[in-house]
């Protein structure tokens, strides 16, 4: 099993040298990281670290979850704890480059990998319950929204990837899922680090007012979808 972990400090101090990064990253087969199934394993991390819920909650607390769930699906999955917008605020840099510092994160991720490792970026959106909550079998949901960045060249498998696992959330939960949102253009980020995988999300996991409960049962679904495309795919 794969334990939390903040990556060593002097790994990142490597890969954020960008010569050093550049000639590492020339070791890597071109199309390695679209090319490949995922070996299964899962890396959360979060790039808005400091979004919360109604109830006190927070994103690190829904990645909690999360990993817990993935684990139970017998997913090895790891959880990196770094508070990106605390280390904005200690390096005065700011809020809008924050997918540059979660990008330090993954980084060595990738590369200590022989195969793709699937990121997911777990964010809270801002909107509310009308929006983001859904009542499924009697019990109250959050709903899961799917963001893909259209302003980097490998969007396509992300898309795909994105795809499959809302038809899987779907067929077991309907309406658990807010869908995909495709997002390109000068007043957003439109990467959000998925170039460095194509089996990258940026998940946004309920709303303002959800509760940490509802917030596991999605992780519970989540989780379980994420394990059935995997034995779908070694099927395939």
């Amino acid at each position: 099993m794969m334990v939390e972990s903040n990556r060593n400090c002097s790994l990142i101090r490597f890969f954020k040298k960008p010569a050093l990064l550049l000639f590492t990253l020339t070791l890597i087969p071109a199309g390695h990281f679209y090319s490949h199934l995922p070996e299964g394993k899962v890396f959360l991390y979060f790039t808005h670290s400091e979004e919360a819920y109604g109830d006190g909650s927070t994103v690190m607390d829904a990645g909690v979850m999360i990993k817990k769930e993935l684990e139970k699906e017998r997913v090895q999955a790891e959880l990196d704890r770094t508070d990106v917008i605390q280390k904005l605020l200690e390096q005065n840099i700011p809020y809008g480059r924050a997918y540059e510092k979660s990008r330090e994160i993954l980084i060595p991720v990738i590369l200590s990998h022989r195969q793709p490792v699937t990121l997911l970026d777990i964010h809270r959106d801002a909107v509310g319950p009308s929006v983001s909550t859904v009542t499924i079998h009697d019990k109250p949901y959050a709903r899961i929204a799917f963001v893909i960045g259209q302003d980097q060249p490998g969007y396509k498998k992300n898309l795909e990837f994105a795809q499959l696992m809302v038809s899987e959330l779907e067929s077991a939960s309907p309406g658990i899922t807010r869908g995909i949102i495709l997002k390109s253009g000068a007043e957003t980020n439109g990467v959000f680090n998925q170039d460095l995988s194509g089996h990258s999300l940026l998940l946004e996991f309920g709303g303002v007012d959800n509760t940490a409960e509802e917030i596991g049962r999605s992780a519970r679904a989540f989780s379980k979808a994420y394990a059935d495309y995997l034995n779908g795919e070694t099927k395939r």
